[in-house]
C-alpha cells in the first residue's frame, strides 16, 4: 500500500497554483496538497512549521526570488522549479532540485518529472536527503562567473573588478563600461555574452542598451504605458526606460 505524497506549492499567481493542484491530483490520486504559498516569507514560516514530501517551487514570488528562501532555512525536501524564464536552471540545480519546468506547464512533463520522484526515492529510499542535497555538487558543475573584465580607454588597457563598474552601456556598434566614479572605457564584448556571464543576483539587463549593476540602481519612477524610468549613479545623459514586460522581473531582483 503506497502512503500520500504530500505537495507544497509555491507560486505568487493564484490561478497557476490551483491549476497545479488540479492537475496533480489528476494525475495522481495519491497526491495532498497540504499547503500554499505566494511569497519566499511565507514559504519560510511554513516550512518551519510543517513537513512535505516535494515542493513545486515558482522562482519569481511575490516578495523576490526564491532562491533566497535556502539561504534563510535548511529545506530538505526535494523540489521541482516552475519558471517562465530558462535562465535559472544551473542555479536550481545548485540546490534542492531534481527538475526545472518551463511555464506554462503541462501535464506531460508533470508525469514525467513526478516519475523521476518516485523512482528516485524508491532507488536511494535508504538515504534519499543525502542524495538530493548531494544533486547539484554531483549533477551540474557549480557555475563560476566572471570577477574581473579587460577594458581599455585609449591605447591604455586594464583590468577592472566587476563590483567597480557602475553599468554597461551598448553605443551602436560599441560597447562601453562606465565606472562608479563616472569613467568611460571601452569593452570588447557584447551585452548578450557579458549578461551569461555575470552574476545576475548583481547584473541586470534593463533593455536592449543597458546592462547595470545593483549598487548603481538609485530609484525609478513611473512612466507612460506602465513602463518604469530607472535612475543609475552615475547619472547617464539619456532616459533610461523599462518595456512594461520587463517590469516585474526588475522589481524582483530588487529585492532577490
Amino acid at each position: 500500500m503506497h502512503s500520500a505524497m504530500n505537495v507544497l506549492i509555491v507560486e505568487d499567481e493564484q490561478l497557476l497554483a490551483t491549476e497545479l493542484a488540479e492537475r496533480l491530483i489528476h494525475l495522481d490520486n495519491e497526491i495532498k496538497i497540504v499547503g500554499q504559498t505566494d511569497s519566499v516569507a511565507s514559504t519560510v514560516k511554513w516550512l518551519q512549521q510543517n513537513e512535505c514530501d516535494l515542493i513545486f517551487l515558482d522562482i519569481h514570488l511575490s516578495d523576490g526570488i526564491s532562491f533566497s528562501i535556502f539561504d534563510k532555512i535548511k529545506v530538505s525536501s526535494p523540489v521541482i522549479f516552475t519558471t517562465a524564464y530558462d535562465r535559472y536552471a544551473i542555479k536550481a540545480f545548485e540546490v534542492n532540485s531534481i527538475a526545472y519546468l518551463l511555464k506554462p506547464v503541462n501535464e506531460k512533463d508533470l508525469e514525467r518529472v513526478l516519475k523521476k520522484y518516485k523512482e528516485m526515492k524508491s532507488i536511494f529510499r535508504a538515504d534519499f536527503e543525502s542524495i538530493l542535497n548531494s544533486l547539484g555538487k554531483s549533477s551540474v558543475p557549480k557555475r563560476h562567473y566572471i570577477s574581473r573584465i579587460m577594458l581599455s580607454s585609449g591605447k591604455a588597457q586594464m583590468a577592472m573588478n566587476v563590483e567597480d563598474i557602475a553599468y554597461f552601456m551598448a553605443d551602436g556598434r560599441y560597447l562601453f563600461a562606465i565606472s562608479k566614479t563616472g569613467e568611460r572605457y571601452f569593452c570588447d564584448n557584447t551585452l548578450y555574452k557579458l549578461e551569461e556571464e555575470l552574476d545576475s543576483y548583481q547584473f541586470f539587463r534593463l533593455n536592449r542598451r543597458f546592462l547595470v549593476n545593483f549598487d548603481s540602481v538609485a530609484y525609478f519612477t513611473a512612466y507612460s504605458k506602465s513602463r518604469i524610468r530607472v535612475n543609475l549613479t552615475p547619472e547617464p545623459e539619456e532616459k533610461i526606460i523599462i518595456s512594461a514586460e520587463r517590469v516585474k522581473e526588475f522589481k524582483q531582483w530588487l529585492v532577490r
